[in-house]
C-alpha cells in the first residue's frame, strides 16, 4: 500500500514537473517579443528615419555654418510718379473736339499733336490779330509824327497824347492775341503772314504715354475741362512706408527688395534716394522713395508693392530655412544622435537614424537662410537636419501619440 502511495506520488511530481517545462518552452517566444519593443521605443523628443523615409523627403545632413546675412525691414507700399513727370491736358478754351490722334497706351512725344479743337472765337483771334497788327504800324508812324510836331512847337500836345495812347493799347492788342494764340499752339508768324487756322492742336506738355483720352469727336469742352492724361512711366519709383520703430535704420543708399501685386513672381530691386522727415499721423510712419532698377516699361503707378529694405550685413550662425520647423511660439532643428538596427522579415538589416529636437531661436532671414541661436552649445561636429524639418517633427508627434495610448 505504502509502494502504491509512493508510486502515486512520484508520477503527479513527475507530471506537474513536465507541465512546467512545457509551458516554460512554450512562453519563451512571447517574451522576446516584448524585448525587442523595449529597444525600439523612442526617448521623448527623438524620432528615427528609415533608409525609404529618407529617400522620399530627400533629407539631407550638414554642419553650422557662419555666414553673412543681411537684415532686412519689411515694408509695403505703392508705385508712384514724381508729379513732373505726369500730365493733365486740360482745354485752354472751350470748343468742339474735331479729331482725336491717339489711344490710351500710345507713346508720345513732347509737342506732339494729340486732338483738335475748333471755334469760331478761334478763326477771329486770328483776323484780330492780323487787323491790329497792320493798324499798328500805321498808328506807330502817326505816334512818331505827332510827336515831332508836337516837339517843335506846330501840334497840339492833346492831339499828340491821343495818338500815343491809342498806338500803346493796340500794341498791348497784339502782344496779347500773340500770347493767347501761342499758348493755343498756333504759328503766330504764319498768322501774321495772313494764314488762318481753323483748329488748334492739344498737345502734349512731355514725354510719355496715353492714360486716359477723356474726350469723344464732336463733344463741346468748356475751359479747364481734362482731355488726355499723359504718364512718363521711365521715372516710377518705390514710394514705401517704414513705421516708426524701423526709421532709425534707413538711410539713403540701401537696396530695397521688392514684388508687384500684377506680378508676384518677380522680384525688383531699387536704391533708396530719400527718406521723408516727417511722420505721417496713421498709420506714423515715414515715406521713403527708391529708385527702380532695370526695365520700368511695365510698371504702372498706384500698383501695390511689397518688400523688404536691407539695413545690415554681418557674419552670424545660421541654416537653411527647411532646417527650422515653428511649433506654437518655438521654433526647433533635429540633430542626428545615432543609428539603430534592426532585421526585416527577408533577413535584411535595415538601418534607422536616430534625430532629437533641439529648441533654437531664430533671428535675421536672408536668401533662405536663418540666423539661429542655441540655448546650450552644440559641438561643431554636429549633424543636423538641413531639410525635413515638417516631416521630422510630425512623425515624433505620431510616435508619442501612438506610445501615449
Amino acid at each position: 500500500m505504502k509502494t502504491n502511495l509512493k508510486l502515486i506520488l512520484t508520477v503527479l511530481a513527475c507530471s506537474v514537473l513536465f507541465a512546467a517545462c512545457g509551458n516554460e518552452t512554450n512562453q519563451s517566444p512571447q517574451q522576446e517579443t516584448p524585448g525587442e519593443h523595449a529597444g525600439e521605443e523612442q526617448a521623448e523628443g527623438t524620432v528615427s528615419l528609415t533608409s525609404m523615409q529618407r529617400e522620399t523627403i530627400g533629407l539631407e545632413l550638414g554642419k553650422l555654418q557662419n555666414r553673412n546675412l543681411t537684415g532686412t525691414i519689411k515694408v509695403t507700399g505703392e508705385l508712384e510718379l514724381p508729379p513732373q513727370y505726369e500730365a493733365d491736358i486740360s482745354a485752354i478754351v472751350g470748343g468742339t473736339v474735331s479729331e482725336i490722334k491717339v489711344i490710351e497706351g500710345d507713346k508720345v512725344q513732347k509737342g506732339q499733336m494729340l486732338a483738335l479743337l475748333e471755334h469760331p472765337d478761334f478763326v477771329q483771334m486770328q483776323v484780330e490779330l492780323q487787323q491790329s497788327s497792320s493798324r499798328l504800324d500805321y498808328l506807330k508812324q502817326e505816334y512818331e509824327r505827332q510827336q515831332n510836331l508836337y516837339e517843335q512847337g506846330v501840334g497840339s500836345g492833346k492831339t499828340s497824347q491821343a495818338a500815343k495812347a491809342e498806338y500803346f493799347s493796340t500794341k498791348a492788342k497784339v502782344k496779347g492775341l500773340k500770347a493767347k494764340l501761342n499758348m493755343l499752339n498756333l504759328n503766330v508768324e504764319n498768322i501774321l503772314d495772313g494764314e488762318i487756322y481753323q483748329t488748334i492742336p492739344v498737345v502734349s506738355p512731355i514725354d510719355g504715354f496715353i492714360k486716359s483720352v477723356n474726350v469723344r469727336i464732336g463733344e463741346y469742352v468748356a475751359p479747364g475741362d481734362l482731355l488726355l492724361e499723359v504718364v512718363d512711366n521711365s521715372h516710377i519709383h518705390a514710394d514705401l512706408m517704414v513705421f516708426e520703430k524701423d526709421v532709425y535704420k534707413v538711410e539713403e543708399g540701401q537696396k530695397v527688395y521688392f514684388t508687384v501685386s500684377n506680378a508676384p513672381n518677380r522680384q525688383y530691386t531699387a536704391t533708396i534716394y530719400a527718406v521723408g522727415k516727417t511722420f505721417e499721423e496713421d498709420p506714423k510712419a515715414v515715406h521713403v522713395h527708391a529708385e527702380i532698377e532695370g526695365d520700368t516699361e511695365k510698371l504702372i503707378p498706384g500698383t501695390y508693392i511689397e518688400g523688404r529694405i536691407a539695413v545690415n550685413s554681418e557674419s552670424v550662425t545660421a541654416l537653411p530655412e527647411a532646417a527650422i520647423v515653428g511649433e506654437g511660439d518655438e521654433s526647433y532643428i533635429f540633430i542626428k544622435t545615432g543609428e539603430t538596427s534592426h532585421e526585416e522579415e527577408a533577413g535584411a538589416t535595415e538601418k534607422s537614424w536616430v534625430f532629437k529636437q533641439v529648441p533654437v531661436s531664430t533671428g535675421v532671414q536672408d536668401n533662405g537662410w536663418v540666423e539661429v541661436s542655441f540655448f546650450e552649445p552644440l559641438a561643431d561636429s554636429v549633424q543636423i537636419a538641413y531639410n525635413g524639418a515638417y516631416k521630422l517633427i510630425s512623425e515624433m508627434n505620431k510616435s508619442e501619440t501612438s506610445h501615449g495610448h
